[in-house]
């Protein structure tokens, strides 16, 4: 008779709610699902939290996975704080370069 499960390496049983190996950022976490509306949510847990306003949610394999939506770089550059009124000078002084010596 077969066994159902198999040992790994370091001794542990692999079960159906393990996470794969590491490395991780941040050790994997239990958060809550509850519903919201007609749609599930999920309450991520501290040092998960997002910057954005928006994810991609897709799977892969048996896994959910949510991805931060990059952000297109007209967005990115009106997050920027404005430029200070002297950034850039009326005008730019032109001198010469300075001499290089030879060898």
């Amino acid at each position: 008779m077969a066994k159902s499960r198999q040992k790994s390496r370091r001794g542990v049983f692999k079960g159906v709610g393990e996470p794969p190996p590491p490395p991780y950022i941040h050790a994997p976490a239990i958060a809550r699902v509850f519903q919201s509306g007609n749609s599930q949510a999920v309450r991520l847990p501290k040092q998960f939290r997002l910057r954005s306003k928006q994810v991609q949610v897709f799977r892969r394999g048996n896994d959910i996975v949510l991805r931060e939506r990059s952000a297109k770089l007209s967005e990115a550059l009106a997050d920027l704080p404005p430029l200070a009124d002297d950034a850039f000078p009326d005008e730019i002084p032109d001198a010469a370069p300075d001499p290089i010596e030879t060898f």
